[in-house]
Parts: C-alpha cells; sequence; structure tokens
C-alpha cells in the first residue's frame, strides 16, 4: 500500500513542471553596450553568471510570487523576477538587468 502511495506521488510528480523547471537553462543578457553576459541556471540549484571572461558562480531559489534568489559565494544575495522567456536581476553596479532564455 506504501509503495502504490509513493509511486502514485512520484508519478504525479514528473508530469508537473514548476517555476523551478521553467527557469532552468541558459540566458543572454539583452543590453549590448556592455561586455558579453550569459546566465545559466541548472536544476541541482546551482549557476553562474558570466561577464567578459569573469565567472561568478552562485546558488538560486525561487521564492513567492515568482521572486528568484541568488546567492553568491561572497555571500551577497541578487534578487530578481521571472518572466516569459525572461529574468529581470537587480545587479549591483548595474541596475536592472533583463536576460533573455538561449535554452532549456
Amino acid at each position: 500500500m506504501v509503495f502504490c502511495v509513493l509511486a502514485l506521488g512520484l508519478l504525479l510528480l514528473a508530469g508537473c513542471r514548476g517555476p523551478v523547471e521553467d527557469l532552468v537553462g541558459d540566458y543572454e543578457s539583452e543590453r549590448v553596450d556592455l561586455s558579453p553576459a550569459r546566465l545559466t541556471l541548472r536544476t541541482d540549484g546551482g549557476g553562474s553568471l558570466t561577464v567578459g571572461a569573469e565567472e561568478a558562480p552562485f546558488r538560486w531559489e525561487v521564492r513567492e510570487e515568482g521572486r528568484v534568489v541568488l546567492h553568491t559565494r561572497q555571500g551577497g544575495t541578487i534578487s530578481g523576477r521571472q518572466g516569459r522567456g525572461v529574468l529581470e536581476l537587480d545587479l549591483p553596479g548595474v541596475g536592472r538587468e533583463t536576460f533573455r532564455k538561449t535554452t532549456k
């Protein structure tokens, strides 16, 4: 009986896509006046932000109302919002930056 309940639960979860799965992938900055900026969000909650030749790894999570939070190794956080195929982040020293999804 317990096995059947667990199996049913796993089947239901496998068929559902949530905010985390929708966000996973590669993104590119829409701004052309800066060095190329790329953002990668992985399924394991890790990711990286690459600007020019510099890469900064981070952990990420989805919070209430579609808010995305990146946790840097230095202890800082970067907040943003998800939209259809885009992720808007408030980057320190840059301001709001829009990243468009390029892959799933």
